[in-house]
């Protein structure tokens, strides 16, 4: 009899993993990570284009990387944000990080990235409903496979 409830249960859990996977999976959101230009990235992640240029959010990245596969980034912010992002203008998908903080987190992140050429980076902190943003160029010195 216990072989036949196992078979039962099995059955129905089964079944309703079938019918319900994506109420069980993590929200995916196919508009982030799609191929597209930099403005259109910025709309799609932060819903505007309305970014405030600042010079509290500090980027550390060598200024020539001599391997695009493995480009370190550093990215830390006097700013009390509660989301991160992170940029590259010319890789196919320009999101390459985005982060949501809780409580009194520092907003700081540390990172290996990948980058398709020569580009500018950039970080983006979220803090009162507003985007302050800053900027970096990374030139490579050669292209991974």
């Amino acid at each position: 009899m216990k072989r036949r409830q196992f078979l039962a249960v099995s059955t129905i859990f089964s079944t309703f993993l079938l019918i319900k996977p994506v109420k069980l999976l993590a929200e995916w959101s196919a508009k982030n990570f799609q191929q597209c230009s930099i403005d259109q990235a910025f709309m799609n992640a932060l819903g505007t284009r309305e970014i405030v240029t600042s010079d509290t959010i500090t980027i550390r990245v060598p200024s020539v990387a001599t391997d695009s596969s493995t480009v370190p980034v550093e990215v830390y912010s006097s700013l009390k944000g509660d989301q991160l992002y992170l940029f590259v203008e010319k890789n196919f998908v320009p999101l390459v990080f985005k982060c949501s903080l809780q409580g009194n987190a520092i907003p700081w992140f540390s990172l290996n990235i990948k980058m398709k050429e020569s580009s500018a980076l950039y970080a983006v902190v979220r803090e009162g409903g507003k985007f302050f943003m800053a900027s970096v160029h990374v030139e490579i010195s050669s292209q991974a496979c």
